[in-house]
């Protein structure tokens, strides 16, 4: 069964989660920050917020409707990692750009992801960077990989960044502390490609 709550809440956790204001958050979505600030602030709680806005706000956080930041998430997970890059949403200056389609240029199956959590915090992968997903690529020990878990309780899947210990999926993080590994099965845990490169834009 889906968990659902108050979507103000939620829209007020992913801003807190990711430090943005409602209208920073906003703006990021490509929302017009009225969007979220009327909706938030209305205390009658009669104001509505649109589909697309949500889905908007999913976009660009990576954080699931069905999924309350701060809420425990199933054993060895932490929260949402990544999300695929908005290119147009996301601030990038020219040179950041510039590199990711030459990391794409001639090749199919090359997928820019900007992190958003800590999980491979010691392995050098901030929030902010930009993982660049082969997924042509076999695996091997030591890559970081772009994996998908399946949470049967919610039924919802979650795209994660681990590396990889076969048959493992771990973490490597100074803020998350040990992580149980998670098997990886290609039925609740399968790996979708792996990280051949990193672009900072900070």
């Amino acid at each position: 069964m889906e968990k659902t709550w108050d979507m103000r809440d939620w829209i007020s956790a992913v801003a807190r989660h990711l430090n943005l204001t409602p209208s920073e958050l906003a703006r990021r979505s490509r929302l017009a920050p009225s969007t979220l600030t009327r909706f938030l602030n209305d205390a009658s709680r009669t104001a509505t917020i649109t589909e697309r806005s949500i889905q908007a706000i999913e976009s660009y956080s990576g954080v699931s409707r069905h999924r309350m930041p701060g809420v425990a998430l199933p054993p060895g997970m932490a929260e949402p990692d990544a999300a695929p890059l908005n290119e147009d949403a996301e601030p990038l200056q020219a040179w950041c750009k510039a590199a990711i389609e030459e990391a794409r240029k001639g090749r199919n199956g090359i997928d820019p992801w900007v992190m958003r959590g800590r999980a491979l915090d010691l392995e050098g992968v901030l929030p902010g960077d930009i993982l660049m997903v082969d997924l042509n690529r076999r695996p091997a020990a030591g890559d970081i990989v772009c994996a998908q878990v399946v949470d049967y309780t919610s039924g919802a899947a979650e795209t994660v960044f681990r590396l990889f210990q076969p048959p493992y999926l771990i973490a490597h993080s100074a803020k998350l502390g040990p992580v149980r590994p998670e098997q990886v099965d290609e039925v609740r845990v399968s790996i979708r490609g792996v990280v051949e490169g990193l672009i900072r834009p900070f």
